[in-house]
């Protein structure tokens, strides 16, 4: 059964909400002796959005503990969790460290004993929203606190959409209809990160909702209840490579990482970034030219013309969390600097606009209008995804699941055969 996010409670909430959290002051160790804290991340910039608000939450911390020293790593996604895979192994995990609850990337650090469990009820008073702290949970054990609500949408510069002579769209068939205008002013018409695979996994089970009305397919295919090669799931196929075809996508998409991608579209290359509601602090990122962030908007993830989905069927999760390492030799330290993160993050994240955050905040005049569209488009939503089908299964059909969409975006595997090696990884992967 697909699992249900509580959305409509997470907008109630933002919209009506006052929820006040605590201060958040812990007690100093009477030790002058220097205590080196390593934390791990997926977030390198330190001076901006998400990376800002770790670094205000550290100074609190040591403000706290003047005898802690708090050394950081960080890489981008796919970077970062090669680097927890390998530290794993040498048993060298940071002592806290930002992760995500997939069952392809937690559980195994769960079955290997590498995380700590974490106490539901003291967390709970965090004011998260129903069903994300769910998400970490294995075996009745809450191994890590989510961090933000995940919505796949839609970023759009008004300014380059205006220039194009272009509406903003609703469906892909409008996108498809306005490629010729932005490639006639030198405009690509969407970017998005094609080399690490995943964005290109989320879009498909979005495109596959849009065809057939419904996010379950892709859960039922996962637990074998149905199969990746149902006309719904080759529709989809051959419905992604006529987008391409039609040159909706930047032309190195395969090649373009992360960084790039969202270069393109900050520079005003792009008219349009799909990419998740992690990336709102776009709207006031100094790294971008004051033109685009006042023209920034988001919208609805498209449908698709002659499909039954509707564009308030939200594809949206709760993935990012922060976990402890169960090995480390300052774990009570780790586990007081988890529960400060809990008090501290929602607040803090609101305030600077750096993301959706997984817990109760207040909304205010002053947000961005990108923060009052998420906030609109998670309110309006009428069904949710839960975790995207690449996440559900082993690391293993992850992995294939990346690289099958990476060869169907690049043209190079027909949407039959994509999807007969699609349906007989998740099998494999089912009687593990």
């Amino acid at each position: 059964m697909v699992k249900k996010i509580g959305f409509f409670t997470l907008c109630i909430s933002l919209v009506m909400g006052s929820i006040v959290f605590a201060s958040g002051t812990t007690e100093s160790r009477p030790t002058k002796e220097t205590v080196v804290l390593k934390m791990g991340d997926n977030i390198p910039d330190r001076t901006t959005g998400w990376g800002a608000v770790i670094e205000k939450i550290n100074a609190d911390f040591k403000a706290a503990h003047p005898n802690v020293q708090i050394v950081t790593e960080s890489y981008q996604d796919q970077a970062w969790q090669e680097k927890v895979k390998i530290y794993a192994t040498a048993n060298q995990l940071p002592d806290v460290m930002k992760y995500w609850s997939f069952s392809t990337l937690l559980k195994p650090l769960v079955d290997g004993g590498f995380v700590e469990p974490l106490d539901l009820n003291t967390f709970k008073q965090y004011g998260y929203m129903a069903g994300s702290l769910e998400g970490n949970m294995y075996n009745g054990k809450l191994y890590g606190i989510p961090v933000s609500a995940d919505l796949w949408v839609l970023y759009v510069n008004k300014r380059l959409f205006k220039e194009a002579g272009v509406p903003l769209p609703t469906s892909w068939e409008d996108i498809i209809a306005a490629v010729p205008k932005f490639k006639a002013k030198g405009i690509i018409p969407i970017t998005t990160d094609g080399k690490d695979g995943w964005p290109l996994s989320i879009t498909f089970d979005n495109i596959q909702q849009r065809i057939s009305g419904s996010f379950e397919p892709v859960d039922r295919a996962i637990t074998r209840k149905a199969k990746f090669t149902d006309e719904n799931f080759v529709k989809t196929a051959k419905y992604i490579q006529n987008l391409v075809k039609a040159g909706v996508f930047q032309a190195d998409l395969i090649t373009t990482d992360y960084g790039a991608a969202r270069n393109l579209f900050g520079q005003e290359r792009a008219a349009m970034y799909l990419m998740g509601s992690w990336e709102m602090s776009l709207a006031t990122d100094p790294n971008f030219p004051q033109t685009f962030r006042d023209n920034l908007d988001v919208i609805k993830f498209p449908v698709v013309t002659g499909g039954k989905g509707k564009a308030d069927d939200l594809q949206a999760w709760y993935g990012g969390n922060y976990i402890v390492n169960a090995k480390s030799k300052n774990k009570a330290l780790a586990l007081e600097y988890l529960k400060l993160y809990a008090q501290k993050f929602p607040v803090y994240a609101w305030e600077a606009q750096a993301c959706f955050p997984a817990q109760k905040v207040t909304a205010r005049p002053s947000d961005t209008v990108v923060a009052k569209k998420l906030l609109q488009i998670a309110s309006e939503a009428t069904s949710t995804s839960g975790t995207p089908g690449l996440d559900r299964s082993t690391p293993a059909f992850k992995e294939t699941h990346q690289d099958l969409m990476r060869q169907l975006f690049a043209g190079i595997i027909e949407p039959e055969a994509l999807c007969a090696q699609l349906d007989a990884a998740a099998e494999k992967a089912a009687k593990e």
